[in-house]
């Protein structure tokens, strides 16, 4: 029984070790005929190892699993087996950026079903993988990832920094879908993206269920506290609320997380016009939730230089299909009000 376990666990420390050198994970799945093929293209946009697995049932089956280089008619490797099998090949410089092509052929006399992964790099993919430890997902219905998705990313991970994106396991894209733009699954700590085409909304929605993950899981137990208690206070009143920038505009009242998720995000589209549009309704309709709310927000990016508190602030520019994320660290005052004073010194994501 220990050899069996052992046996067991360096399987998966394998499994582990090869996945650790991908960077974008592609699933797929379908029911192949007797004497059919099933095939699958690709397109690594940077050099480093593929990984090929398939699963197939029923156990029994045997299949011919083939994974060809862009533009060859020889497969650079090849596999017969059942029940799991898997193929290894290295993408260079002269095969980036070409489909490359996985061929399953299927001899047997009944119909088997195949679940395949593939682990590749992709350009800037990399990057998140590396520089935050994040896997990149997505499903075959959903589409392949595109270069845009991986810049755009990149760039909000970047905006958000390490420290506060540290934990966050994988970014999963999944088909369209008429009840979710995005969300997050906390046990996961997996934040799945509903297939969309890069650009402003796409942006957002990535800021929005980022701000689920800083919210749920790294946000400390006072500034929790802080936010629960502002929440409860702002009611149905709609003026206590941040509008969504996308979706449904009164999203925030839907329940805390979603009311931390837009305002965070909102945050990100305009710091100073948040806080002004707090500070005009506590002034014109003696309703400071908003501003306190804001407050919450600086607090969530709060940092200190010479012993001296600062904040970071954001400012979301025009773009198509990359949008540009501007950062700017300035002094925190003691009202807990960011200092929007020029000289404000912008970093460009």
């Amino acid at each position: 029984m220990k050899i069996a376990r052992a046996a067991v666990l360096i399987v998966l420390l394998l499994l582990l070790s090869l996945s650790a050198h991908a960077t974008v994970t592609g699933a797929y799945k379908a029911t192949v005929a007797p004497g059919a093929t099933y095939e699958i293209a690709f397109v690594p946009t940077a050099p480093g190892r593929i990984r090929v697995h398939a699963e197939i049932r029923p156990l029994e089956l045997f299949a011919e699993l083939q994974l060809y280089r862009p533009g060859e008619a020889q497969p650079v490797a090849v596999t017969t087996g059942h029940s799991s099998v898997d193929l290894l090949a290295e993408a260079d410089e002269t095969t980036v950026g070409r489909p490359w092509h996985v061929v399953l052929t299927h001899t047997n006399s009944i119909a088997l079903t195949v679940e395949i992964v593939i682990n590749f790099h992709k350009a800037l993919c990399f990057e998140i993988a590396t520089e935050f430890g994040i896997d990149v997902f997505y499903e075959e219905a959903a589409g392949e990832i595109e270069g845009h998705h991986c810049d755009q990313m990149l760039r909000a991970l970047r905006s958000l920094g390490r420290d506060l994106m540290d934990g966050l396991r994988r970014i999963k894209f999944l088909p369209p879908s008429e009840q979710f733009e995005g969300r997050f699954l906390s046990a996961e700590r997996t934040v799945e993206m509903y297939r969309m085409t890069p650009g402003r909304a796409f942006t957002i929605v990535l800021y929005h269920e980022l701000a689920h993950f800083v919210h749920i899981i790294k946000l400390g137990a006072s500034l929790k506290r802080d936010w629960t208690a502002l929440h409860r206070q702002s009611g149905s009143d709609i003026s206590n609320y941040a509008r969504n920038p996308v979706g449904p505009p009164n999203y925030a009242m839907t329940n805390e997380f979603e009311d931390f998720a837009v305002t965070f995000s909102v945050y990100i589209v305009n710091t100073k016009d948040l806080f002004d549009l707090g500070t005009a309704r506590k002034e014109n309709t003696d309703k400071p939730l908003l501003l306190e709310k804001a407050k919450v927000m600086a607090q969530v990016f709060l940092h200190y230089l010479n012993d001296r508190r600062r904040t970071y602030i954001y400012r979301m520019g025009l773009g198509f299909p990359v949008v540009p994320v501007q950062r700017a660290s300035v002094p925190l005052k003691d009202d807990g009000l960011p200092d929007f004073s020029e000289p404000i010194l912008w970093e460009r994501f």
